[in-house]
């Protein structure tokens, strides 16, 4: 990955189709696996079971998925604007 933002870095998997296990995820968003699987299981992220169905889990996240989970947790609107508005 060439790009050094977290959004550019989730934009770079997406297009490549790879998902995220439950540690990558974690490490993305500075948290713990735990928290990861809690937030799947809480409904809050999107999770992909990729388990057999006599095995445990194994989560895997979508990293588009990822992103619109970060979406709904900004205190605040992206201010795209940089300067100053004239009044």
């Amino acid at each position: 990955m060439t790009s050094t933002t977290l959004t550019g870095a989730l934009s770079q998997l997406a297009r490549e189709h790879a998902l995220l296990d439950v540690k990558d995820a974690a490490v993305a968003i500075g948290v713990t696996p735990w928290w990861v699987r809690r937030l799947i299981a809480d409904g809050e992220l999107r999770g992909i079971n990729v388990g057999g169905h006599d095995k445990a889990a194994r989560w895997r996240v979508d990293p588009e998925d990822l992103a619109a989970f970060l979406r709904t947790r900004e205190n605040r609107p992206r201010d795209l604007f940089h300067g100053r508005r004239s009044a």
